[in-house]
């Protein structure tokens, strides 16, 4: 029977044993024995390893190291006390029934430890006396080597004994795969709180592999080999799953790394160096594409964001991986949905010509990167069929099916290519130019002429030659300019023209369209225009001048009884005010009535020197302003939109009004037919217009048409089909 002490058999239990064994009774005897073990250790061996205040020892890593090697210590104790009747009954080197039943023996106590350790307290009391051993070794949350070098042989010392505890109870594959679980939720939990984000601290990315091998190879191996058994190959595994979580890290924050580029490029310069396998190229596009879906491809942000997020996605993609592959990726829904922005082509070219306007965004990288590009856009292009190109290499294997080699990093060239072509930028680039030519002072072109010969490089000559005459326009005016205000040139019988009015004298025919609204100007001004006529035929006979009132700037000086305000604002908003000179209030009817303007454009003009605290609404009358003669505090903010509004038509709102031209034919089909999707229409349109008349408009361009007819409540469209407005 298991009894408490041990002690070696006497003579007749020997005796005893050698007639069982004579009589081939010792197997009756061992499963016996075997049952009373089993019993004497449910009974006592289960109790003894159980811990009264588990909540107390999980608080402590002391108390769990000591409770774990505890309950070791019992099981052995346990072994060693069961295994010393059958060391009598069984010698060591007998034959080989013997041996057998030994071994019979041995798994019927392994099977009754196994039992015992598979117990949740001890299994989470060994995982955290594993993840306490490993957290010693790194570094803490304030960045200090937890492991003294002089602590570190007292913490080997107490997993040696663990570890012989563990060789004698003959669990070494139990505790192999504690480590291994510990391990893999371990080292990927320290290497996020380390390293997450240290891309910005250079002088630390320089030393972060380093330091991280050297904890690998160092505290982290010992402690791991010390507890379990050690081969060749541990160290490299254990450092292989270390940089796996740092690439996973890597492609968790590569979106960050796109927005602090270049601050990340050390970071970057890792996991280049990482991007081995396949899987991971693939985890990085999917991850990327999902932040880019969640953080940057919704309505919330602008387009110029969207837009400089592309380019610096551009630069770290192209670091990554040269060849393109990884970019002709990512970059594919950022390139869909920048197509889709109506205001995409309008950022782009406001970019390029260095235009600062408040809803376009900073976009002058665009600017700097304009000459470049123009000058050696396809200098760094790769030809596929380039036979005698020695560093040529094949498409890597996870690459699209359409994909093509464009080692080009040129940022222009890759924006111009979200358009099936460039006459759309070309539209958008007249009419930017024109506004700017428009808005010039002194006429100083410099500017404008050092873009449009850029330009000319990357679209041609022959697409650009309206704006060759437009610039031509302004200078020959600078010319003019100056000899109608030259005095010596008065004809006998006519006055000087006064120096305040300069203009530019556009070619009509190469010129965007203008709006045509005739703007009442203040009589003294008028009178200079006429002069400026006058003078101007005498220069230029037969020829005459059609002013465009509502283009160009006013510098207006304000002298007002407790301040004196100076302002360069639009032709329409400098005869606002002028009309306040006669009379200090007005309403909206009167002062619509005076400039002859729409209300949109009235209120727009009052909404202006309303924000600068000139005029002010009459409270006690709506729709009627008062002139502040002096300033007091602002009750209240003004909501209308500020903004000055461009004199020339967008191509939009060009194509658009030519567009009106079909719209009776339009009108006509869907009163025959109520709804119609938009590619019938197109159809029917074709059919229909007379060859005199000619249609020759693209779908799109229909699409566009018909958007403002539903936005000015002529049409529906309903289930993708237009119909009527009831």
């Amino acid at each position: 029977m298991p009894q408490a002490l041990l002690r070696s058999p006497g003579s007749t239990i020997l005796a005893a044993a050698a007639r069982l064994r004579q009589r081939n009774l010792l197997d009756r005897l061992l499963n016996w024995y075997i049952d009373s073990v089993r019993s004497h250790f449910a009974l006592h061996g289960l109790r003894a390893i159980k811990s009264p205040d588990i909540p107390g020892i999980m608080s402590d890593p002391i108390s769990i190291g000591n409770s774990v090697r505890r309950v070791l210590s019992t099981l052995c104790d346990a072994l060693h006390h069961y295994m010393f009747p059958i060391s009598f009954l069984y010698a060591e080197n007998s034959n080989k029934e013997d041996m057998l039943a030994r071994i019979r023996f041995r798994h019927s106590l392994n099977a009754m430890i196994d039992i015992a350790l598979s117990d949740h307290e001890f299994q989470l009391m060994a995982h955290l006396l594993v993840e306490h051993q490993l957290a010693a070794c790194g570094r803490n949350e304030e960045q200090q080597i937890v492991d003294r070098e002089e602590d570190e042989p007292k913490r080997l010392a107490f997993l040696t004994g663990i570890r012989q505890q563990i060789d004698i109870l003959g669990v070494q594959d139990r505790m192999e795969r504690i480590v291994a679980d510990v391990y893999h939720t371990f080292i990927p939990r320290y290497v996020s709180r380390q390293y997450a984000r240290i891309w910005e601290q250079e002088e630390r990315q320089e030393s972060l592999m380093v330091e991280l091998k050297d904890l690998i190879y160092g505290p982290i191996s010992r402690c791991i080999a010390t507890l379990i058994r050690r081969d060749e190959l541990l160290e490299a595994r254990l450092f292989e799953l270390a940089t796996e979580s740092l690439v996973k890290l890597g492609i968790k924050e590569a979106f960050d790394m796109v927005i602090y580029f270049p601050d990340s490029i050390p970071a970057l310069e890792y996991l280049k160096m990482c991007l081995r396998t396949q899987e991971h190229r693939a985890q990085l596009v999917t991850a990327f594409q999902n932040a880019c879906h969640a953080r940057l491809l919704h309505c919330g942000a602008n387009t110029s964001d969207i837009i400089s997020f592309y380019m610096s996605t551009i630069k770290v993609f192209r670091l990554l991986e040269p060849r393109g592959v990884l970019l002709d990726k990512v970059s594919r829904p950022i390139r869909r949905y920048l197509r889709d922005r109506e205001d995409t082509v309008k950022c782009i070219v406001y970019g390029m010509l260095e235009v600062e306007d408040a809803n376009t965004g900073d976009l002058s990288e665009l600017g700097k990167e304009l000459a470049a590009a123009s000058g050696a856009q396809n200098a760094d292009a790769v030809d596929d069929n380039d036979y005698f190109n020695m560093n040529w290499v094949p498409d890597p294997v996870d690459a699209a099916p359409d994909f093509r080699n464009k080692r080009s990093s040129d940022f222009i060239g890759s924006l111009l290519s979200l358009y099936d072509n460039k006459e759309v930028f070309v539209k958008e680039i007249v009419v930017v130019l024109a506004n700017r030519l428009l808005e010039l002072k002194n006429y100083e072109i410099d500017r404008e002429m050092m873009h449009l010969e850029l330009l000319k490089l990357l679209f041609g000559e022959s697409d650009l030659h309206n704006s060759d005459v437009m610039v031509k326009d302004i200078l020959e005016s600078k010319r003019v300019d100056s000899n109608i205000h030259d005095p010596t040139t008065v004809a006998p019988g006519t006055y000087p023209v006064a120096g305040i009015v300069h203009a530019s004298m556009l070619s009509r025919l190469f010129w965007p369209a203008f709006r045509d609204e005739d703007l009442v100007l203040p009589p003294v001004i008028e009178e200079q225009l006429n002069r400026y006529s006058a003078k101007f035929s005498i220069l230029k006979s037969a020829r005459k001048l059609t002013w465009l009132k509502r283009l160009g700037t006013v510098d207006v000086t304000l002298e007002l009884e407790d301040r004196t305000l100076d302002f360069t604002v639009s032709p329409d908003r400098a005869s606002m005010i002028y009309l306040f000179q006669d009379k200090p209030t007005y309403t909206l009817n009167e002062l619509m009535a005076r400039l002859n303007l729409d209300e949109a454009m009235t209120r727009r003009a009052l909404g202006f020197w309303i924000k600068n605290d000139v005029l002010k609404e009459d409270e006690t009358c709506k729709d009627k302003y008062i002139l502040l003669e002096r300033a007091e505090e602002r009750k209240k903010k003004m909501l209308l939109d500020d903004a000055a509004e461009s004199s020339v038509q967008t191509a939009e709102e060009k194509a658009t009004e030519e567009m009106r031209i079909y719209w009776s034919y339009v009108n006509g089909m869907l009163t025959n037919i109520p709804a119609l999707p938009i590619d019938r229409i197109q159809s029917f349109l074709k059919m229909l217009i007379p060859k005199e008349v000619g249609y020759s408009r693209s779908v799109d361009e229909l699409r566009d048409f018909l958007t403002v007819m539903v936005a000015e409540e002529k049409l529906e469209f309903v289930s993708g089909s237009y119909r009527l407005k009831k």
